[in-house]
């Protein structure tokens, strides 16, 4: 069976490279574009894996992941920006709602290894 990708990304060509990679990974993506997306998807179908973007147009990556954690249970949840993500992610740490953080820009090849680990 296929694994399922929720990827959640504001960005359009950043949610395409991301659908590409987990394509070539054996998965399956679905992409949200804000985090309220991401709860509507995953109520209706937890993913494997969640990929969120850490500055969405209605919140940060981090409360959001924290309220999809109910719906994802032990699915794991990356984190992904592009920008200097520190100052969000130190309230992170006491109850980290991640179990990667991947820096914009990022070598393909890594996160496609990374993701068919993830898959498999």
């Amino acid at each position: 069976m296929t694994k399922r990708v929720l990827i959640v990304e504001d960005s359009a060509p950043g949610a395409h490279l991301w659908c590409e990679l987990v394509n070539l990974a054996g998965g399956t993506a679905e992409v949200a574009r804000t985090g309220a997306d991401a709860l509507a998807a995953a109520a209706a179908r937890p993913p494997a894996l969640v990929v969120m973007d850490l500055h969405l147009p209605d919140g940060n990556g981090v409360d959001w992941t924290r309220r999809l954690r109910g719906l994802i249970g032990d699915a794991p949840a990356w984190a992904c920006s592009g920008l200097d993500a520190h100052e969000m992610l130190d309230g992170a740490w006491d109850d980290p709602p991640f179990a990667a953080f991947i820096a914009k820009p990022f070598v393909a090849a890594e996160v496609l290894a990374r993701l068919k680990t993830a898959l498999a």
